[in-house]
């Protein structure tokens, strides 16, 4: 039984381990003190007359079933922003379209916060199997795609200035609220 334990062990930490160590640099995984740029977006396209941008988001989440998680559970369920998958139009409005890419990012941000708190608040009922992960996820992603749907037709892509500054204060509001489950 004690090698079994030292075996799991073992395993465990060359998993952390090689997670650790291998960065995508292709994403930009969600900061406080990062805001999306002009050079992020690096897919190529040709000129599009009436979009202004298009991002690729990734929500990703790794969540192992036990009592106990891991101090950094949180870095295991992930909000990244996708380089190469996302453009933007130069010869738009750079400001206004990087200001409503922000939104999307930080709109996800939002909903990955209430899935890590969901796995924080259910953590023995995930080791039981009493609840599904993939389950709680599917439901809190929908909610974010309805909320992105609904912020779209507010500030009409988010180019309606004084809707888009009062979207801006709700999330920020919002991610106030779920600062405890930031990577952060």
């Amino acid at each position: 039984m004690k090698y079994c334990l030292l075996f799991i062990a073992i395993i465990f930490t060359s998993t952390a381990f090689a997670q650790q160590s291998t960065k995508d640099t292709n994403l930009v995984c969600w900061s406080k003190s990062r805001r999306l740029e002009v050079a992020d977006f690096q897919m190529k396209v040709a000129p599009q007359v009436n979009s202004f941008s298009s991002s690729q988001f990734s929500y990703d989440y790794k969540v192992v079933s036990m009592f106990i998680l891991p101090k950094d559970y949180k870095k295991n369920i992930t909000n990244c922003f996708v380089k190469n998958a996302s453009w933007i139009n130069t010869a738009k409005n750079i400001d206004t379209t990087l200001r409503y890419q922000q939104t999307l990012f930080d709109l996800g941000e939002i909903y990955v916060r209430q899935f890590r708190k969901f796995v924080f608040d259910n953590r023995k009922k995930l080791a039981f199997g009493k609840v599904n992960a993939d389950d709680a996820n599917s439901q809190i992603m929908n909610n974010l795609a309805k909320r992105k749907a609904e912020y779209n037709t507010d500030t009409n892509f988010g180019t309606n200035p004084e809707k888009q500054r009062a979207w801006e204060i709700t999330i920020f509001k919002e991610l106030e609220a779920l600062k405890e489950f930031s990577v952060e």
